[in-house]
């Protein structure tokens, strides 16, 4: 009997902005807007690559994110681009066993988004990643996400 294969996890949360879904759609092709929109517990201290993001380019980010002590480095590359309606990274160096996030954009309107991002990943260490996921990783995750949304949400439209 071949091994099972254990199931990534999925987080998946969308906002409606009201901007034009072009103008969100720019912003997010440069990830040094990443800053602007991240969450206090987590500070990026250095951002390289090219922009804006095309296919096929790659980003190195070193964060710091609380509680852990010291920073990591997470090295991405840009899977898809689909003008107005997706970027795609994929993690090629992070904390994650496999990382996988997609932005999505929908226009509701001229002036309205919907903003949708989907992460796919899996921590490494098998069953004790999963429990640490469950009980750490997952509640961090939501609350990232959260924090991001709202603040694209607030600089986006005050703008």
């Amino acid at each position: 009997m071949p091994p099972r294969r254990r199931a990534p996890s999925v987080l998946e949360r969308s906002i409606e902005i009201a901007v034009p879904v072009e103008r969100l759609f720019r912003f997010h092709l440069d990830t040094r807007n990443a800053p602007l929109i991240s969450p206090p517990d987590s500070a990026i201290l250095s951002i390289d690559g090219t922009f804006p993001l095309r296919e096929g380019s790659e980003v190195t980010l070193r964060v710091r994110q609380r509680p852990f002590p010291r920073p990591m480095v997470w090295r991405i590359r840009i899977e898809a681009v689909v003008p107005g309606r997706a970027i795609v990274d994929v993690a090629l160096r992070s904390p994650f066993a496999a990382w996988r996030h997609e932005h999505r954009f929908e226009p509701l309107g001229p002036d309205r988004t919907r903003m949708t991002d989907r992460v796919t990943y899996m921590l490494p260490g098998g069953p004790l990643g999963r429990i640490v996921d469950r009980l750490l990783v997952r509640r961090m995750l939501e609350r990232a996400f959260a924090a991001r949304q709202a603040n694209t949400k607030t600089l986006m439209e005050r703008r």
